[in-house]
């Protein structure tokens, strides 16, 4: 059979249907394989391309795998081949350049596929190389009978189309790498979790069963995993297992079933493995047995976690805790189970020394020699003293506690002084604790939990109790046990309560702590404090450009550098992102603080070597002075907050001080949020029109480019322009509301002109936060329905500057897809921002427009002319429309026409007007006189433009 390998040459409709099908796969972010066999479908409707494949690249081996046609017919299979070897690849092909075979059944090197080519009509071949991250990832491949099927501008297609699938596999990647690292965080903080929880349970648990059953349920009711289970080796026969506690198992298992990890039968399973190694073990049902409930598996199971359990150093169970899903056990999990573990083993070692210890003392009522065995048994040290302050009984365990090289019997009958004198070489404060101990004894009163502090860093817990036996008192019993490794776990719990995780500083709630007291410390000695909020500029960036690994180590190297400046008794602390407070007491004059504020910002503008990049840093730091601000901890740091944002929004890179006047200006934006959210709801949002003209414009409508509709608030009559609520525009919950009422009223007005005889476009202007919003092209769509005829003129969206800043690569796919579905996109405000000429560069816009604070004296001011010819000239090179926006006077119109600018627009040619005064205005606008020069150049151009058509 031979296929149908050629084509008639596609239109140019067909192209760019093509083009926009593949962007639509894009939108819907499918899987590899699936955008694969996508676009194969889409080039073989859409074009006529026949026998097409994608191959990813598989370097370990050399080979190019077919990955799309996933399925091929038997007699298909020599055409579209498993493997293709990459030595056929030529060197510009790994450039990123197609390699175009002409005529493929003599072309060298492609013998081992002559015999396919021929018996499917095969002459030509070109392979289109996907680039993903910059490297060629995998190959678009593509077979036509005649070699003219793969015109120049087949060829840009088939470029264009490998684009959008590297496209779609950066974002595929993106995604994956994102959720991957948001799982690996839950599930980090799932474990800490768990970790303080089972600290709780060890402390406070009636007894070991309940220590045992709430050590299950924590792991699978707070953990969400599906079963656990605790086995402990049984006292008399130590090769098996017992069932001591479970969650989630059959409701059949016995409470005497055992499992034998010795046995043939369990050998070689996670359980078996963590009990003879002594390490925690991860096991899946592939490799392991999970039929240790009698009679079946537990289903659902996929993977296991065995921690084996010590007490006194020795094996005494396992702990298992099976989750599913095959990857639930990460090496970071592991390792907080294993804390777990040992706090279990602990929990289970204080249970067992308390049972003995209660036991003990009852025994003492009936056999004072059964006493002495059972408690020279126990793990924790005992001494048990007469009434006379001798001792009548210790145990080895509290020998060895204390480091006595004398045996216990060697101990009977010493007074109290004499075992003192052998015991305070271990204690840290000798004659303190001796004073304790003599209070306790005049007490003679039960004490529970009196810690004791050792050399070393050690800590001890000591009970004291009074032995009475029917009423009459018999001694003393005192209990001590070293808590060293509990101690240092709470530490540990408690450090990731109050200090953060990546720079090690304390964190938002131990700075109120540490602010609370720093105000009372300058209330008492009469100084200044300062309390300031720091953030870093653009960090969002630095995140962006080396990732989030990358991102933390500047956060550490950042906070290193601001401690650099500061003194012991100050506090920096991190708030969280990038920010961080900062806590500087005993000032005597603002002078101080300005210089400390400049020492600080200068020590992070320090260039910084990072992963072959050298970064440079910049902060913006906002001030309040106590008790000159009298606020509370809150309120200071509010205040700092404020002025943070008031340098940011004077330059960042610099400090500022708060001022009352900051928070009257927050209480006004947010006044004013308040006044627009009624508005929309009450529609007294409204639209006025502006005429934009070419600058060598003709009479009437062919003189007039469009209009660019202007948002105003009608407040009690008043109309309020967009400058006094600019913040509202991107707000997080009006920016969407406002964008939807701009875009349907705009476009339902241009829709009413064009029914009147007046079709010219309509542009509107569009927040960053709506542009970017993910259903934005869902109210775009909304609104195309209601108005369908405005496609006929068009619309375009315009966007600020710094806006697409915000998310550089998300702004460039939206403003490529407003493009591809025939809406015009333009840059207002040119100039005024930061990135100018890199948005003109990387961004699919038609037209910029040009800031009228260069053309309001440019005129007058060569610098400001300077600048507009320079934009003028850059945006020309570019192939990107000018509009000058604020032109007052006709001459300022002839000096941009000189310059080379496309349109103007602004009160010398009108002011902005309701929608029903536009068409009246179109009909009857008139150029100034001085603009007649261009009339014929602009008649021409006109006439040129018609013949082409």
């Amino acid at each position: 059979m031979q296929a149908d390998t050629g084509a008639t040459a596609a239109s140019s409709e067909n192209f760019y249907a093509a083009l926009s099908e593949i962007g639509q796969l894009l939108v819907r972010s499918p899987e590899p394989p699936v955008l694969y066999e996508a676009v194969i479908e889409v080039l073989e409707r859409r074009i006529g391309a026949r026998l097409v494949m994608v191959g990813e690249m598989d370097r370990s081996s050399g080979w190019l795998r077919r990955i799309a046609p996933a399925q091929v017919a038997p007699d298909m299979a020599d055409i579209y081949p498993e493997c293709i070897p990459f030595s056929l690849a030529r060197p510009a092909f790994w450039q990123g350049e197609p390699q175009l075979e002409a005529d493929v059944r003599h072309a060298e090197g492609l013998e081992m596929f002559r015999p396919a080519y021929v018996r499917h009509g095969v002459h030509a071949v070109v392979a289109v190389p996907v680039l993903k991250f910059g490297e060629v990832c995998a190959a678009l491949v593509i077979r036509a009978s005649q070699a003219g099927f793969f015109t120049a501008r087949m060829i840009e297609l088939l470029q264009q189309a490998a684009a959008s699938i590297g496209l779609g596999l950066e974002a595929h990647e993106q995604r994956t790498r994102l959720l991957q690292s948001v799982q690996d965080e839950a599930r980090q903080r799932r474990a800490l979790r768990l970790l303080s929880e089972m600290i709780k349970l060890v402390t406070h648990s009636a007894d070991e069963q309940a220590l045992l059953a709430g050590a299950c349920r924590v792991a699978r009711c707070i953990g969400g995993y599906h079963v656990a289970w605790i086995g402990l080796l049984d006292e008399d026969d130590p090769a098996s297992l017992r069932v001591r506690a479970q969650e989630g198992l059959a409701g059949d298992v016995a409470a005497d079933f055992r499992f034998a990890p010795d046995g043939g039968t369990h050998a070689g399973d996670a359980v078996a493995r963590a009990l003879s190694s002594g390490q925690a073990q991860v096991g899946h049902p592939a490799a392991d047995r999970l039929d240790w409930t009698p009679g079946a598996g537990v289903p659902g199971v996929r993977a296991l976690l065995a921690l084996p359990l010590r007490t006194d150093g020795a094996i005494v169970g396992c702990f298992v805790i099976g989750a599913d899903e095959a990857d639930a056990f990460s090496a970071i999990e592991v390792q907080v189970f294993a804390e777990m573990a040992v706090e279990l083993g602990l929990g289970i070692q204080m249970q067992c020394a308390q049972a003995a210890r209660l036991a003990a003392e009852q025994e003492l009522r009936f056999n004072l020699q059964h006493f002495h065995t059972i408690l020279s048994k126990q793990y924790a040290g005992i001494l048990v003293t007469s009434e006379e302050h001798r001792v009548s009984f210790a145990n080895e365990a509290f020998c060895t506690l204390f480091g006595l090289s004398e045996m216990p019997a060697e101990l009977e009958g010493k007074s109290m002084e004499a075992l003192y004198a052998l015991l305070q070489q271990a204690y840290r404060d000798p004659e303190r604790e001796w004073r304790r101990i003599q209070e306790i004894m005049a007490a003679d009163a039960p004490v529970k939990g009196d810690e004791v502090a050792i050399k070393g860093g050690r800590t001890f817990l000591r009970d004291f109790t009074p032995i009475r036996i029917d009423g009459v008192a018999q001694g003393r019993l005192w209990h001590q046990r070293d808590i060293t490794e509990q101690k240092m776990h709470e530490a540990r719990v408690e450090r990731l309560a109050f200090y953060d995780v990546v720079t090690g500083l304390p964190n938002r709630r131990l700075l109120f702590e540490l602010l609370e007291q720093a105000r009372t410390r300058a209330t008492k000695q009469g100084t200044l404090l300062a309390v300031g909020v720091l953030d870093l500029d653009r960090f969002k960036s630095v995140n962006d450009t080396i990732g989030h690994g990358g991102g933390d180590h500047v956060l550490a190297e950042a906070s290193a550098r601001i401690l650099g400046m500061l003194r012991e008794a100050d506090v920096l602390a991190r708030f969280g992102g990038d920010e961080f407070a900062l806590v500087i007491s005993g000032l005597d004059s603002r002078e101080q603080l300005d210089v400390i504020s400049r020492c600080i910002l200068q020590a992070l503008r320090a260039p910084l070597n990072l992963m072959g990049e050298q970064l440079y840093l910049s902060a913006s730091v906002g001030w309040t002075l106590y008790p000159l601000d009298e606020s509370d901890a809150e309120g200071l740091v509010r205040h700092a907050d404020l002025a943070m944002y008031a340098a940011k929004e004077e330059g960042k890179d610099r400090g500022s001080l708060y001022e009352p006047a900051m928070e009257l200006e927050q209480v006004r934006l947010q006044a004013m949020r308040e006044r627009i959210a009624q508005a929309l709801q009450q529609s007294r949002l409204q639209l006025l029109f502006q005429p934009i003209v070419y600058i060598d414009g003709l009479p009437g409508l062919n003189g007039v480019a469009g209009m660019e509709a202007l948002l105003r608030l009608d407040d009690t009559n008043e109309l309020i322009e967009p400058a006094k609520f600019m913040h509202v525009l991107d707000d997080p919950q009006l920016a969407r509301p406002i964008g939807r009422y701009v875009l349907d009223e705009a476009l339902r007005c241009c829709q009413s002109w064009m029914r009147s005889g007046i079709s010219i476009p309509v542009s509107i202007n569009i927040s960053t936060r709506h542009l970017l919003h993910p259903a934005f092209f869902t109210d775009i769509d909304a609104v195309l329905d209601s108005y369908p005829d405005v496609m006929d003129v068009g619309f375009g969206v315009e966007v600020t500057e710094t806006g697409p800043s915000m998310d550089h690569a998300r702004a460039k796919i939206v403003i490529e897809e407003c493009r591809r579905r025939g809406i015009r996109v333009g840059l207002d405000d040119f100039g005024t921002g930061s990135a100018s000429l890199s948005h003109i560069q990387k961004l699919d816009i038609e037209h910029i427009k040009l800031d009228q604070s260069f053309v309001r004296d440019i005129l007058s001011d060569e610098r400001n002319m300077a600048i507009a010819a320079g934009v003028i000239t850059t945006a020309r090179m570019l192939a990107k429309t000018v509009i000058a926006e604020g032109v007052e006077t006709a001459e300022q119109g002839d000096l941009l026409a000189s310059l080379g600018c496309h349109q103007l627009q602004g009160f010398s040619i009108s002011r902005p007007m309701p929608a029903e005064a536009v068409p009246g205005w179109v009909a009857g606008w008139v150029p100034p006189a001085s603009w007649g020069s261009l009339v014929n150049e602009r008649q021409s151009l006109l006439a040129s433009q018609t013949d082409g058509a």
